[in-house]
């Protein structure tokens, strides 16, 4: 009986542990080859390590091994030569597939690691770019802008303009921080190299498409400028003096300081060399133009300059004229309650004046026949602004936050010109001239106000937000404007003449309310849709005033009506959109579309009539990356948005401040819809050192704001009309390699850019065509802290053409070609260094003079004090006094080229001291 009793509870145990056992199968592959490994040891082991059962590989790589249900153990793989595999499993059901398990070769791994350590690999994250910084070396004390500079993809031109892949840089920031942003040259140019870990490109998404994962269209190309840890305590800066002949300066100072999350920094600059300025955002955001037009999609205002001499917005230094700027600043950013609360501010202060002379050449093409104009002209421009930016980020709870964001701006500017113009025939006969004079000064004022609150809720994927903002603009010109123009009949002789004397006062202001409200719901574990609704209110108004001079009093109180106007531009917005978003580990896409309904109030005040129009407007969009690799992706965008014509664009007034270019306002114009198609790869092969990159993107655009030009015996009339078939394209590919043992890289790339434009001459059609294609080719060798060489050439060939006169075509090349040269490792602590650049620009029917350029730089440098800390530079710009200023352009019938004067030859001796202090340092 006893042992029939133990039989039996034996049966009941084994069915017991039957029941409560898993059986855990896989296949083992070789990653490198993608082969099985057969004989591969599988072990099942506790968590103390402690062998429970073991099995091997069969001739395919696969295996099957038992193991007790609901317990976790740790199942280990190994393989000689290849690096171990060791996971936790633990599964209530009674089987478990792991699938294919890949084992990497300890060969590769460890060449990975060191390639790593050493050459510091090029890394796709995602949409993100990165560069390890210490990969990249430059000269003991080099700036960000010289680090920039040799990274692969990257251009910084000699006006401190960053590009990445062929597109613009918008901001750089620090840390993720916003940090001087709006001016980009303010970090490259003061911050040294040495205290980057990583630099990273990529595309910066509004706010609202971060949160909600929805792409909405809003991208910024932005680098980030990671720094080293232990450069995030205590402070760091630098400080230079200089100063030269011919009365050339160049002083600056810049100071950070970090404890904790917290970030202070000041600086200031005062140079005569281009080296301090307004830059590109500048005068578009604070400085630029007084026109303003809504993109109703995006819901903000831009500014821009629209080519009106009598706007005195025109600061911005381009490389033209001898500047003179001041520029100061200062950034305090902290976080705190376990960064539940963030603040960030910036001040900033810009004054800078520039004198400018110069001449341009210009051929017109009409149906019939050509003019050329030759313009003489002397200016001086005086731009001073103050900004005050920040915003404050608090987080409620987990789930959500509250961000304010606060900008303002106040600029001032002046500006004087002094013109001669002379029109000839295609025969080189005089037909007029003028001499013309302008004087003006302005008022500027700018503020915005955003607050956005968002929430996640428990259910993933699920969010809310809500956002509200407010923009005000205003911009008031006053000035004189004095003009003699002849005319000549064709025996040369003069045939008519007048006198424009005229005071001309300009206000524009402009008030955008508007708010949004989004929804994001998971539609399953990789679908979402977003649901989103928006209202905007725009109030803007624009009056004009011309006064004549009164010859008995000597006053200008005569209103001139033919140039005088008051109007007033008023619309609002209701829009909704719906888009689906979908997320799996190979691709990422967004694909949707908004609705827009848009009520528009023209009203001329002065003629007392109104216009009332309404659009319905459909914006889609759609957006795919396609992950394939670790390093490899592909990004595809499309967006469709309208443009609305500016306020001058449709003013019914007539602008005669250029008295031989003469723009009429159009009232009837219309919208513009733009279709704009982008594409983004990148491949990087990291033990290769090899990357591969391709950006390029075309725009469509119907119902186009383009220009009906009329010309009447050299007078010229401009009057703003829509068209179609108007398109541009671009495109940029490049290629870098590392040779390891020759210690050389080597870039290459081609780009393209071109497009069509449509307008009218005379009444007739006019299709012009422009294209430019080119390409680079650059080498550069070094030795860490020894040397450093290289090479680059740029050729590149234009060509345009117009259908009026279609026998008439532009073409012409041009090469740039640079090479610098460092010796860093020389007796007495010397350092040595050379940049020289010629510039060839083939002659033309138009453009007959030469304009080759050789711009040769030159310096020696002390280094001395501790890590050397201390430099002593002497240093001298355009050895050969070759620095001629021009550029050339050609758009629809005009084909021009413009010169004038810049900085030529100077020396400069400075002294820069780079300073730090970091808690444990001596």
């Amino acid at each position: 009986m006893r042992k029939l009793l133990n039989l039996i509870c034996s049966l009941l145990l084994a069915v017991t542990l039957h029941a409560q056992s898993v059986t855990i199968k896989g296949q083992v592959v070789d990653t490198s080859e993608r082969k099985p490994l057969a004989n591969a040891v599988i072990a099942l082991l506790t968590k103390d390590s402690v062998l429970l059962q073991h099995t091997r590989t069969d001739a395919s790589g696969k295996f099957s091994i038992t193991s007790n249900r609901g317990k976790p153990h740790l199942l280990m793989v190994t393989y000689p030569k290849f690096a171990d595999f060791v996971d936790q499993v633990s599964e209530t059901s009674p089987e478990l597939d792991l699938g294919r398990i890949n084992l990497i070769k300890k060969s590769v791994l460890l060449e990975e690691v060191i390639v790593s350590q050493k050459i510091g690999a090029i890394r796709m994250k995602g949409d993100t770019l990165e560069f390890k910084a210490d990969s990249f070396a430059v000269r003991e004390g080099a700036n960000v802008e010289e680090l920039l500079k040799k990274l692969p993809g990257l251009q910084v031109n000699k006006k401190g303009e960053i590009t990445a892949q062929g597109e613009k840089v918008q901001k750089v920031l620090v840390d993720g921080e916003e940090f001087f942003s709006d001016d980009p040259a303010v970090v490259t140019q003061n911050l040294r190299a040495d205290a980057i870990d990583k630099v990273q490109v990529f595309d910066k998404k509004s706010d609202q498409a971060a949160f909600t994962g929805i792409d909405d269209g809003e991208k910024q190309k932005t680098i980030n400028l990671s720094l080293k840890e232990d450069r995030k305590k205590g402070y760091f800066g630098k400080a230079k003096i200089a100063g030269g002949l011919p009365s050339s300066y160049e002083n600056e100072a810049m100071v950070n300081m970090f404890k904790g999350k917290r970030k202070a920094a000041v600086y200031g600059t005062m140079a005569n060399t281009g080296k301090a300025g307004l830059n590109w955002e500048d005068n578009n955001k604070f400085g630029g133009g007084s026109n303003m037009e809504f993109n109703e999609e995006e819901g903000y205002f831009f500014s821009y300059n629209e080519s009106d001499e009598f706007n005195t917005w025109g600061g911005t230094y381009r490389g033209e004229g001898l500047p003179k700027a001041w520029t100061a600043g200062a950034h305090f950013s902290n976080k705190w309650s376990n960064d539940n609360k963030h603040i960030n501010g910036n001040y900033q202060f810009y004054k800078q004046d520039i004198n400018n002379e110069g001449t341009t050449t210009t051929q017109y093409i009409f149906p019939d026949t050509l003019y050329y104009t030759k313009d003489l002209r002397k200016t001086f421009t005086q731009n001073t602004r103050h900004q005050l930016s920040g915003f404050y980020d608090l987080k409620l709870d987990s789930f959500q936050n509250l961000k304010i964001t606060v900008k303002g701006s106040q600029a001032s500017a002046q500006n004087e010109s002094d013109f001669l113009q002379q029109s000839l025939n295609e025969e080189g006969q005089m037909v007029n001239n003028t001499r013309r004079s302008l004087y003006s000064t302005g008022e500027k004022q700018l503020m915005s106000v955003n607050a956005i609150w968002r929430k996640r809720f428990a259910k993933k994927g699920r969010t809310m937000s809500v956002s509200f903002d407010q923009k005000y603009n205003s911009n008031e010109t006053n000035g004189l404007l004095k003009a003699i123009n002849n005319d000549y009949d064709f025996t040369g002789g003069l045939s008519r003449s007048d006198t424009t004397d005229q005071k001309k006062d300009n206000y524009q202001q402009s008030n955008v309310l508007g708010g949004k409200i989004s929804y994001t719901e998971p539609l399953s574990k990789k679908w979402f849709v977003e649901l989103n609704y928006g209202y905007r209110l725009n109030n803007s108004k624009a009056l004009r005033s011309s006064y004549n001079k009164d010859e008995s009093g000597g006053k200008y109180d005569q209103l001139d009506s033919l140039y005088s106007n008051n109007y007033s531009y008023d619309f609002n917005t209701h829009s909704g959109g719906l888009n689906f978003r979908f997320n799996s580990d190979k691709i990422n896409a967004t694909v949707g579309s908004n609705i827009t309904n848009a009520r528009f109030l023209q009203e001329d005040l002065v003629r007392d009539s109104t216009t009332r129009y309404n659009f319905v407007n459909f914006f889609p969009k759609a957006n795919i990356r396609f992950k394939m690799g670790a390093q490899r992706g592909l990004t595809v965008n499309y967006n469709g948005s309208t443009r609305q014509p500016s306020i001058q664009q449709i003013q019914p007034v007539v602008d005669n401040t250029d008295t031989r270019n003469i723009q009429l306002g159009n009232p009837d114009l219309k919208q513009e819809f733009r279709h704009s198609i982008n594409a983004f790869y990148n491949d990087y092969k990291v033990l290769n050192g090899r990357n591969l990159y391709f950006n390029g993107g075309l725009n469509l655009v119907d119902n186009a704001i383009s220009q009906n030009v009329t010309d009447t015996a050299g007078k010229r009339y401009y009057r703003s009309v829509n068209v179609d078939g108007n398109m541009n394209y671009w495109i940029y590919t490049g290629y870098w390699r590392q040779f390891k043992k020759l210690k050389l890289n080597v870039n290459t790339g081609l780009n393209a850019n071109g497009g069509k434009n449509n307008n009218f001459v005379n009444g007739q059609k006019n299709t012009s065509t422009y294209s430019t294609v080119g390409a680079n080719f650059s080498l550069w060798k070094e030795k860490d802290k020894v040397y450093s060489l290289s090479l680059e050439t740029s050729p590149s060939r234009t060509k345009s053409k117009s259908s009026i006169n279609p026998d008439l075509i532009t073409k012409y090349w041009t090469i740039d070609n640079e090479f610098s040269g460092s010796i860093y490792k020389l007796p007495y602590k010397l350092e040595a260094n050379t940049n020289m650049t010629y510039s060839w620009r083939q002659k033309t029917d138009v453009f007959g003079e030469d304009r080759n350029v050789w711009l040769w730089n030159a310096s020696l440098a002390k280094k001395f004090w501790k890590n050397n800390s201390g430099e002593l530079r002497f240093s001298i710009n355009d050895i050969l006094n070759q620095n001629v200023g021009f550029r050339r352009n050609a758009t629809s019938n005009i084909i021009s080229e413009n010169t004038y004067i810049n900085l030529r030859r100077y020396w400069l001796l400075s002294f820069t001291w780079n300073f730090s202090r970091n808690p444990g340092s001596k």
